[in-house]
This record gives structure tokens, sequence and C-alpha cells, in this order.
């Protein structure tokens, strides 16, 4: 099928240059030919013209106007010459009437045998001649030629003048140049129908020379072309099908011959190429094996982070991101604002509750609270039963700057979350109200890696007089208050409204200390 299209392609390709290139030949030929024999017919009419004008003048210089006129009756029979008219100036036919004869004959002198013979022959003149043809033939005394079509035929026409020379002016007169204009028409039909069987000659010797050219070239470029490609696209397919070894049969130096070696070459490398990627795609799946049991372990590492970081602090996280080996975690001294946070009357909850609803009240609480502390950038330090230690620091890479004002805010969203799970799990768990305490200060922060080689385990804390002052304002709060030292009160006065509680004393605290309630909104008693 290959072979076939390209065949035709290669044929029709091969006749289009032929028709272009040989008809265009052929057609110059033809035209050549044809102006030629038509050249030559005008030729032969314009030498026998001259002929019987010289005819005609030879008869009238010896006087004898009546042979000329035997003659012209002669010529219009004869089929050669379709029209033989001689026309006086005036467009009249000359050589009908006795009209000329009887001039001459007056001012020249005639034979009377010549006048008698001319008297028998007369006859009435034909139709005068007029037109443009004739005009220019009289005043420029040139030859007009023309083709003229006449029921469906075509004649070569020629107006030729006939001077007045001086032999003729004793006889005709000075006063005028030309004496007559002689009309001859010869037909162009015979003429014709040679150019058209010379051209139906060339054209059936162009289309079987054509012809002959385009089998002769098609066959060939079949051998020389088409079967080497043919076997080169057997090879390929072999190729394509997985034959590496398939090498096509080179048996030219020519461009085809350089074709067929260089598809042997691209074949051998495509071999070796595709050895090289076997084991390359053999070492592929062996690491993507590996690369997919690793995926497995990591994932399930990430699952056992997930689960445990649910027990380490967000500072912790961070910071073992940041540096596995943990320098930074070492405790040091900075400003902490710690919240302390305990059920009211959780010993009298223990003796109403089972134990396992009294754990799943705390869970359920305290787990809303995990999530206002950590919205507030708090770190749960540490859970004591009923209990919560929380710590807030300044984080400037998170924009974290008032820690006393974040823990302030979160200890009265935690309050009113307490509000909300009332409501909610009324019926279901007794309400509960919350002691907590808010103190500012610096503290010793940071996480201890406990154990030795074989096992370890971090704690992260913060310890010192304001994690316990902390704990002791909580102690000393009213269910549902919120109790904040002097320190926590300079950095949140402008924000929330303070009742002073007056100086209280605290176990192993030495001096008294002023503590303040935070006003719950819509209340405005004993402002600081």
């Amino acid at each position: 099928m290959f072979r076939a299209r390209l065949a035709v392609k290669i044929t029709v390709l091969i006749v289009a240059v032929m028709i272009v290139g040989f008809g265009a030949t052929t057609i110059l030929t033809i035209q050549r030919e044809s102006a030629t024999l038509i050249e030559q017919n005008k030729v032969a009419a314009r030498r026998l013209t001259a002929a019987l004008i010289a005819s005609i003048e030879g008869a009238m210089l010896q006087g004898r106007p009546d042979v000329t006129r035997m003659m012209l009756s002669e010529l219009k029979g004869a089929p050669s010459v379709e029209g033989f008219t001689i026309y006086r100036r005036n467009g009249v036919e000359a050589f009908t009437d006795l009209t000329t004869a009887t001039e001459v004959a007056r001012t020249a002198g005639l034979a009377q045998e010549v006048l008698d013979n001319l008297a028998k022959m007369q006859r009435a003149p034909g139709p005068a001649m007029s037109g443009p043809l004739f005009t220019r033939a009289l005043e420029t005394l040139q030859t007009q030629e023309s083709l003229e079509t006449r029921d469906g035929l075509t004649y070569f026409t020629l107006h030729q003048p006939v001077p007045n020379r001086d032999v003729c002016q004793e006889c005709h007169g000075s006063d005028h140049t030309v004496r007559a204009v002689v009309r001859v028409a010869t037909a162009m039909e015979p003429v014709f129908a040679d150019v058209r069987r010379l051209r139906n000659r060339q054209l059936l010797i162009a289309l079987l020379t054509i012809a002959a050219a385009a089998g002769v070239l098609t066959v060939a470029m079949r051998s020389v072309i088409l079967r080497p490609i043919e076997a080169l696209a057997s090879a390929a397919r072999r190729v394509g099908a997985g034959d590496f070894e398939a090498r096509a049969a080179v048996a030219s130096r020519d461009e085809l011959g350089d074709l067929g070696t260089a598809f042997n070459d691209m074949t051998a490398r495509l071999s070796q190429a595709y050895s090289d990627l076997a084991g390359k795609n053999t070492e592929l799946a062996t690491t993507l094996q590996h690369l997919q049991e690793s995926r497995q372990r990591l994932e399930l590492l990430e699952q056992l982070k997930g689960e445990l970081s649910k027990f380490v602090p967000d500072a912790v996280k961070r910071l073992l991101e940041q540096n596995p080996n943990a320098t930074e975690l070492e405790k040091k001294t900075v400003e902490v604002s710690v919240l302390f946070l305990d059920i009211a009357g959780y010993t009298k909850l223990s003796e109403q509750l089972e134990p396992k609803r009294l754990n799943q009240l705390v869970q359920t609480y305290f787990s809303s609270f995990l999530e206002i502390i950590q919205s507030h950038h708090g770190d749960v330090n540490e859970t004591a039963g009923d209990g919560l230690m929380v710590i807030f620091q300044a984080d400037r890479e998170r924009g974290v700057t008032d820690h006393a004002l974040n823990a302030t805010r979160a200890a009265f969203a935690i309050r009113q979350r307490v509000g909300q799970l009332n409501e909610e799990y009324g019926g279901v768990f007794p309400p509960i109200q919350l002691h907590m305490g808010i103190n500012t200060g610096e503290a010793l922060v940071g996480a201890t890696k406990l154990g030795g080689a074989g096992s370890q385990r971090w704690t992260f804390t913060a310890s010192g007089p304001t994690t316990n002052l902390a704990a002791r304002f909580a102690g000393s709060a009213e269910a549902g208050e919120i109790v904040v030292g002097p320190a926590t009160v300079e950095r949140i006065r402008s924000q929330f409204v303070l009742e002073s509680l007056g100086e209280k004393t605290f176990k192993n605290v030495s001096q008294p200390i002023p503590v303040y309630r935070l006003i719950p909104p819509g209340v405005y008693e004993k402002i600081v």
C-alpha cells in the first residue's frame, strides 16, 4: 500500500512535469508552425496579387484593355482566388462598362477592334466599394491587409492601390496619383485545416511522448527508490515491534544507501539504549520499593508524632523541629505570665460522681480549654487531677508581645466557656466553677532531659516564686473568680476592669501582697 501510494504520487509528479515542460514546448511549436503556414499563405496571396497587377498593367500598356477584361473574367472562376476586383478611385467596379475606354479612346486613341471587344463584354458594375481599407489604400498608396469572415468562412483580403505612373498619364491624365485599387480575397479555410491537422499531430505526439516517458520513469522509480524504501520501512516496523536486531539491506552508495546505514546505526544505538534502560528500570524498581517501604515507615512515624504531640507543649515542639539537639530547651530565666486554674469543690464532686464519670467531666471541660489556651499562645505545663498550669511567653516570631494580656484574655474565655458547657451538659454533669489565678514575673523556664543512653525523657516547666504565687492566687480565689497579682495589673489595667482585694498574706511568702479581682463586664465597684 505504501509503495502504491508513493508510486502514484511519483507518477503524477512526472506526468505533471512532462505536461508543463513538454506541453509548453509543444504549444509554442504549434503556434510557431501555425503562424508560419498562415504567413506563407499571405505571402503567396501577395505574390499572386502583384503578378496579376503586373499582367494587367502590361496589357494596358499595350493598349489592350479587352485582354485585361477577359483575364478578369477567367480569374473570377479560378479556385485559388475567391475574389479579384478592380475599383476606380470613386469606388465603382472597373472594366464593366465603356466609361474609361471612351475617355482613353478620345485622348490617346484605341483600336476599333478593342472597343468592339469591350462592347461585347460590357455589363453592369457590381456594388460600389467603400470602407476604411479602401480609403487608406487611396490616401497612403500602401497595400491594406485584413482577415474577413463571411458566411462563417475566413478570407485574407488585400486592397492594393495601382499608382498612376508617368507612362500611364498619357491615357489617364496626371491629376491623380492612384488609378485604381485592386481587391483580392483568398480563402483561409484550407490553411486553417492544415493548421488543425498540424496541431492534432503535434498533440498526439506530445501525449504519446509524455505517456512513454512517464511509464519509463515510473518503472525506474519503482526499482531505484520505492523498493529500497519499502525494505527500510519493513525493517523499521520490526524495530517498532521490539526486534532491535533488525537491519536494513544497504545495496547502494547513494543517498538511500546513506539512509540505510544511518538507520542501522540508529537501531544499534537503540538496542544498546534499550539494554541500559532495562537495567535502569530494574534499579528504579528496587529503589521505588525501598522508597515505598521508607514512606510507610515515615507515615507510621508521622502518625506516632501526631499522637505524641498531644503530650508535648507547642514551645517544645517548635524548638525540637528547629534543633533536634534541643540546646535551646535548657532552662533560662525569662519573663512569663502563669495561669493556674482548678475546679471549685472538686473533693465534693469526687464523692458525688463515679471515677469514670468524674474523669469524663474533667476531660470534656479541659479539652475545650486547650483550644482556647492554644489560640492565645499559651503552653500547658502541668496537669494535676482538677488543675492546669499554663505558661504564656513573648514570641517575637509569632508576633506575641504582651503575655499578660494573652493570659487574662484566655482566663476570661475559659470562664465564659465554662458557662456554656454548664448549659450544654446540664442534666449530664453537675455545673462547675473554677478558681483562677494569674501572676507575671521572671521564672526559670525550660526543659530537662532525664535518663541515660538507653532511655531518655524530656520535661518542660517553669519554676520560681512567680509560679508559686500564681498557684497561691488561684487558691485564694472564690468560685468563678480570677485573681491577679500587681505585676499583671500594671500590664492589663488599661484593658480590663479590676477590683482591689487589698493585701493578703500567703503561705511561704514573707510580705503581704496586694491582689485584685478581674471584674466581668457590667460590674463597676471599687475600681482601681
